[in-house]
């Protein structure tokens, strides 16, 4: 099953896999954020790489920060607009202006503090070098296989200011040894996010 259909599967009723929704939850990561993220959201900018549709995103937005988010996936980023929707407005395209750029396309809020592109996380764009105070990594490497973690690191740290705070989010299963190599989502070790090539 693909990235594609795993979301569509999602997204119509099946089994929600990774995804976290308890508001409690978020507001517990976002105070864990804001403990490393320090200073004032309305001059920080923070990008979700592999965010799909999740809420967190909304509430950095919701709670003043600007958000990038970069996604394979259209229809999880379709489902992340929503959340943007106000309740007064009755056009699902309200707020959202368009583009497409070397094979992304790029959703901007009227806000100008939300963008969210559908691409390829890997793919170098030399536009965002140097754009992002913060990033906000929702278990990026429990998506991707060990072989590409490497080229997904290295477009973050061309991405992100000199100082940048990484939060990162993964997932350690009890039987970790056995199954680091089964996924999506992959298990990771604090020793494997910082090997060579990686977050290290």
């Amino acid at each position: 099953m693909g990235w594609a259909d795993t979301w569509d599967d999602i997204h119509n009723g099946g089994n929600p896999r990774w995804k976290i929704t308890d508001s409690e939850s978020h507001q517990t990561a976002l105070a864990h954020f804001q403990t490393h993220v320090t200073g004032d959201p309305s001059n920080i900018s923070v990008l979700c790489p592999l965010a799909g549709d999740d809420p967190f995103v909304y509430l950095l937005w919701k709670s003043g920060y600007s958000v990038t988010t970069i996604d394979l996936v259209p229809s999880a980023v379709d489902a992340l607009k929503e959340q943007f929707k106000s309740e007064e407005e009755e056009d699902d395209a309200d707020g959202w202006s368009m583009e497409e750029t070397d094979g992304t396309v790029i959703w901007k809020h009227a806000s100008n503090r939300a963008t969210l592109m559908v691409g390829d996380a890997l793919q170098k764009r030399t536009e965002l070098d140097g754009t992002f105070d913060a990033v906000y990594d929702k278990d990026s490497f429990g998506a991707l296989a060990s072989t590409m973690r490497s080229a997904f690191c290295t477009r973050i740290s061309e991405y992100t200011k000199k100082g940048a705070i990484l939060y990162l989010e993964c997932k350690l299963k009890p039987n970790h040894a056995d199954v680091k190599d089964v996924g999506p989502p992959y298990s990771l070790t604090e020793e494997e996010l910082m090997e060579d090539g990686s977050y290290g």
